[in-house]
């Protein structure tokens, strides 16, 4: 059986006259691959160039379908000779199961299912519940219906896991408080079976934000977290065993270095299923300078700062498995007011955090012809509008960061991407049908990108403009 990938960009060098190769800016390429044979055969899906769209087209077709008649034919490709690849093979490799996971943030809103689009995701969490005397507490009247939803949106999606997510900001004395003593653990751990169980609910998304590290809180909540967190285990594998199906349990956990320093992570994470990693907020309106909030990338001339990327590493560096970890995109941005550009950026630049924008009103900021206008970071690999006139600075994820989110987990076999929040997308759900695309692509097509330190990204004219060209 062949078990060597054939590279199909290097038949693009063949006849330069025809195609930019991917290394070269005006050349968007997206990759789809073939089994032949057991071999690996990549075949364009479509590329752009500045010319010679329809020649290119017309010439690579030809080439594709003669080779793959020869494959065909007797997969004549010899697994020990003839490898045309020269990248890194992790580059190809096709991604083994990463998950989408969605936050849907229920609010004081009635859900109806109509309106909720979930096509390609795989975990939905609804947030928020609370603690109320070591009891899982509903937040809004409406929340008893809501929580019953998901019934019909796991008839409507039938892989879908729907989990109760407890807690968020500013429950961590709650938390501290129930996981002090076994008792109290218990009562907890008892109520979390009967509330998913009652509800029809695939598991428990625990959003202790975050243990031992405010005054609310308790030294003793890094061992107490611990142990909160393989009882409910303990308690979620007994459930299943006798409902005959798996739970799940995962954590929204922090991306500061402090947060890993604040819990026992190899010890937590044998009850883990997903560590759903919030990879944003790096910058805010705590900030009184601006900066990516949720960069895949360290900034150029920045090795200090935070990134996607260095979270992972860190993660990865106190033994937590990359099938558990979990990447967030957000579907929001942070903005800056009285911002001056200095030096030719407006990144790291004074000004006053004023707060969050929805990805929707991003949107709409870009479409109002109002003077905001989209750069993109290529060092960061993240966008930002700015607004000249008003001197407004908005960090934020877009299609193309989201999608390369994507890459960046699939390339390096993380677990997944999860997203906050799912009703701050955009008409007709623009990030997360990205999202869901890109992971598609990726498990069924393998698309060919590679990052910085060995790897090019796909890219497109429209994400390539530097601030102040």
């Amino acid at each position: 059986m062949c078990t060597k990938l054939v590279d199909y960009q290097r038949y693009l060098t063949i006849n330069k006259k025809y195609c930019i190769i991917a290394a070269e800016r005006d050349c968007c390429i997206y990759w789809h691959y073939l089994y032949l044979c057991g071999l690996k055969y990549y075949r364009m899906d479509s590329i752009h160039t500045n010319n010679m769209h329809h020649t290119l087209h017309r010439h690579l077709y030809g080439i594709f379908m003669a080779a793959a008649m020869l494959l065909m034919a007797g997969c004549l490709a010899n697994p020990d000779e003839g490898n045309l690849n020269t990248d890194p093979p992790e580059t190809y490799r096709k991604a083994s199961s990463p998950v989408v996971a969605a936050y849907l943030h229920i609010g004081n809103r009635t859900l109806n299912v109509r309106h909720i689009d979930l096509v390609g995701v795989d975990i939905l969490n609804l947030a928020f519940t609370v603690i109320k005397n070591n009891h899982i507490g509903l937040l809004h009247p409406t929340d008893a219906q809501n929580f019953h939803v998901a019934r019909r949106l796991k008839q409507k999606y039938p892989d879908l896991k729907v989990l109760v997510s407890v807690g968020g900001q500013g429950t961590e004395k709650t938390f501290s408080t129930m996981a002090s003593s076994s008792d109290s653990r218990a009562v907890f751990v008892d109520d979390a079976v009967r509330f998913v169980r009652s509800y029809g609910l695939d598991g428990i998304d625990v959003d202790w934000e975050f243990p031992g590290m405010s005054k609310a809180t308790r030294a003793a909540d890094r061992t107490n977290f611990t142990a909160l967190m393989s009882e409910l285990r303990a308690a979620f594998d007994e459930a299943g065993r006798k409902d005959g199906r798996k739970y799940y349990v995962t954590v929204a956990s922090g991306a500061f270095s402090e947060y890993l320093s604040y819990i026992e992570p190899l010890k937590v994470t044998p009850s883990v299923d997903y560590f759903f990693i919030m990879t944003y907020d790096f910058h805010g309106q705590w900030n009184d300078f601006t900066g990516h909030h949720t960069n895949l990338f360290l900034p150029k001339g920045k090795p200090w700062g935070h990134s996607v990327a260095r979270v992972v590493d860190m993660y990865i560096s106190k033994g937590i498995p990359k099938s558990k970890i979990i990447v967030g995109a957000a579907f929001y941005g942070r903005k800056w007011t009285g911002v001056a550009p200095h030096d030719g950026t407006v990144i790291y630049q004074h000004g006053k955090g004023v707060g969050s924008v929805s990805y929707r009103n991003i949107i709409s900021l870009l479409n109002s012809n109002s003077g905001y206008r989209r750069y993109w970071d290529r060092q960061a690999y993240a966008p930002f509008i700015y607004n000249k006139n008003e001197k407004v600075f908005i960090s934020y994820d877009d299609k193309e960061s989201v999608a390369r989110k994507v890459d960046y987990v699939c390339i390096h076999d993380l677990g997944g991407v999860m997203y906050w929040e799912h009703f701050s997308d955009a008409n007709k759900n623009e990030l997360s049908r990205t999202i869901t695309n890109e992971m598609s692509l990726r498990k069924y097509g393998n698309a060919m990108i590679r990052f910085p330190g060995g790897f090019i990204a796909k890219k497109s004219k429209k994400t390539d403009k530097q601030f102040g060209k």
